[in-house]
């Protein structure tokens, strides 16, 4: 019942890789190092941005129910 942090762990060290990823292929975009074009590379921070928020947000409503619990 209180294993959340672990349960969860992989896809949040998951979502951060992504998030990293995704910034450096956007610091590239429009250099020489990437693409012409950093639409792609944008949609893919906000891709991995809305997973993150939305890993965080499970995250804080297990905690809120555990929270409730203990308090009864």
């Amino acid at each position: 019942m209180f294993d959340v942090g672990l349960s969860l762990a992989p896809a949040l060290r998951n979502a951060g890789e992504q998030i990293a990823q995704a910034s450096a292929t956007t610091a590239r975009a429009g250099t020489s190092l990437g693409e012409a074009r950093s639409e792609a590379a944008m949609a893919a921070i906000a891709r991995t941005a809305v997973f993150s928020e939305a890993l965080l947000n499970a995250v804080h409503a297990r905690l809120a129910e555990i929270k409730s619990a203990a308090h009864q």
